[in-house]
């Protein structure tokens, strides 16, 4: 039988909803960002958001890891080969968006813009995964999430 949710869980359910929408925001400043290089980067802003999207998936992948997926296991025992792999997908996002970070602070460090081409591609890749990982999120865990905590 499902036990009943702490009040500290409904608040970390609803939390996960916030956390979504705030990566699917830090996709569209990523996609932003590569969509303006070479020639119309502003690098103060480029470096706000390498540093926020660091915390955001340490932040948002925590409350999910720590919230959501025991909520899930705890309504659906045949769902922890799934989150196993949503576990390593935040691993290789978060290593990614360090690179990312890296990158970018190169960028800004240097006065020559060779590596353009580069970093855009690393933003499109970083950006391309967290969309399809979050598109699960809101087409499979979502449903799944506001069934077991009857939200």
């Amino acid at each position: 039988m499902q036990q009943p949710l702490q009040s500290s869980h409904l608040i970390g359910l609803r939390d996960f909803g916030v956390c979504l929408e705030e990566q699917f925001d830090l996709c569209v400043k990523l996609e932003d960002l590569a969509d303006s290089l070479p020639s119309k980067v502003d690098t103060r802003v480029a470096m706000m958001l390498a540093r926020r999207l660091q915390s955001a998936l340490r932040r948002c992948h925590a409350l999910e890891e720590k919230i959501v997926f025991p909520v899930l296991l705890s309504a659906q025992t045949d769902i922890a080969a799934i989150l196993d792999r949503l576990r390593q997908e935040h691993l290789e996002d978060e290593y990614h968006a360090n690179d990312v970070y890296d990158a970018i602070q190169a960028y800004v460090a240097t006065r020559d813009r060779k590596d353009a081409e580069q970093l855009g591609y690393m933003l499109r890749c970083l950006f391309i995964s967290l969309r399809r990982h979050l598109a699960f999120d809101c087409d499979y865990v979502l449903p799944l999430l506001r069934r077991a905590a009857v939200l």
